[in-house]
């Protein structure tokens, strides 16, 4: 009965990480994208109101992954699964797809739209941790690994299908992501390193392939390569996003009173929202903001650290992994750190898919701190630390 009553609870400082990037990102967004949504003919608060209306799917969404029961959601990751799969081929049905400057990542549903690929990256997630301590050489158990690669060939297939066709959306950006996150399970599982470098070796001339043959992709490249030769073409967004950020100094210029923003940042609302934080908040910001994300990460690789059983710390893992890498390249584009991608900024930038589907891996989270936090107030010897394999040289 002690143990029952644990287990109602969860950790409270993921909760509050939680609910302040959702306050703070619907602020900045609202603060970001004023004066593009008035030079646009619409009202200041367009795309903020815009994004408050998904605030409360969100909170639904995240209520329920937080509160039913993981071996529930586990029983039904099969379906769970090609129900994902299928989705991901909407956009391609004429009348139901929607195309935006050149790309099919939308389901239109009349009253709002629909990115499927949003919501196959934690099912991806789901899925590998699901499927992989089954196939794992001591099941049950966190740390193992594998007897050998031929475990790991059907379910990489089932994830390279799905990148695939996120890819064939004209999304690149959110096909990288979700085969980052996958790696991040197939690495905390225990995937011998040969199994990362035979994948790279497959994929490297194929993403070089695919930039080459793509005048926009090979563009954003030589842009990042060179930003100075296009100043006014594919280099304009990242030069004026770094204008913005140097122009905020150390204590920034003031919530709403950001100026570079407004002429020299387009999409400022969406992959660049993190230009208009830092040129607002200054560098005093710029350290909040990435100390509010470190708590955030703390709390949740804690959870997968501590969880002795393979599935749920697998899943911890990388449903973390995936919210820090949407972050961390959202970010590294907004200062020219790698070529600009299209990736939105977690509960920062615009996008009631993007925000629904980070509610939901922070609802999930939060779902497993309660198992957690239980077995750490009962005290019970056989729960130890949660120790992935080490995976000494020789034993690749």
């Amino acid at each position: 009965m002690e143990r029952m009553r644990a287990a109602k609870g969860g950790d409270p400082g993921l909760l509050a990480a939680f609910l302040l990037l959702v306050g703070l990102g619907l602020a900045t967004l609202w603060s970001a994208s004023s004066g593009y949504a008035i030079s646009l003919g619409k009202s200041g608060g367009y795309f903020a109101i815009r994004q408050a209306f998904y605030l409360i799917p969100s909170i639904l969404v995240f209520v329920l992954c937080a509160y039913v029961p993981i071996d529930a959601i586990r029983a039904k990751i099969g379906l769970v699964t090609l129900i994902g799969l299928g989705a991901l081929l909407l956009p391609f049905v004429p009348g139901l797809g929607e195309n935006r400057n050149g790309a099919s990542r939308w389901i239109d549903l009349r009253i709002a739209t629909f990115q499927p690929s949003e919501f196959w990256k934690p099912i991806a997630v789901l899925y590998l941790a699901h499927v992989l301590e089954r196939r794992s050489s001591r099941s049950g158990e966190a740390g193992f690994g594998f007897d050998g690669s031929s475990a790991l060939v059907a379910p990489l297939l089932l994830i390279g299908l799905a990148c695939l066709l996120i890819y064939l959306q004209n999304d690149f950006s959110t096909a990288v992501v979700a085969a980052l996150a996958s790696l991040c399970v197939f690495w905390a599982a225990g995937a011998p390193y040969s199994f990362f470098l035979g994948i790279g070796a497959v994929t490297a001339p194929l993403a070089a392939l695919s930039v080459l043959t793509s005048d926009f992709r090979l563009r954003r490249i030589l842009a990042f390569l060179f930003p100075a030769y296009e100043p006014h073409g594919q280099g304009y967004q990242v030069l004026g996003s770094i204008r913005a950020i140097r122009s905020g100094g150390f204590f920034g210029k003031g919530i709403g009173l950001g100026t570079v923003k407004l002429s020299s940042v387009p999409e400022v609302q969406s992959d660049f929202v993190f230009a208009a934080w830092a040129e607002e908040m200054g560098f005093v910001g710029v350290l909040a903001f990435f100390g509010l994300w470190a708590f955030l990460a703390w709390r949740a690789f804690r959870i997968a650290f501590a969880e002795p059983d393979a599935f749920r710390s697998y899943l911890a893992f990388g449903l973390a992994s995936l919210l820090l890498v949407e972050m961390l390249i959202n970010v590294a584009v907004a200062v020219g750190a790698v070529p600009a991608t299209g990736m939105a900024l977690p509960f920062f930038s615009a996008g009631g898919s993007a925000l629904i589907s980070s509610a939901g891996v922070c609802g999930l989270l939060y779902n497993l701190s309660r198992g957690s936090s239980a077995r750490e107030r009962a005290g019970d010897d056989e729960f130890g630390a949660m120790r992935f394999d080490a995976r000494e040289v020789g034993d690749v």
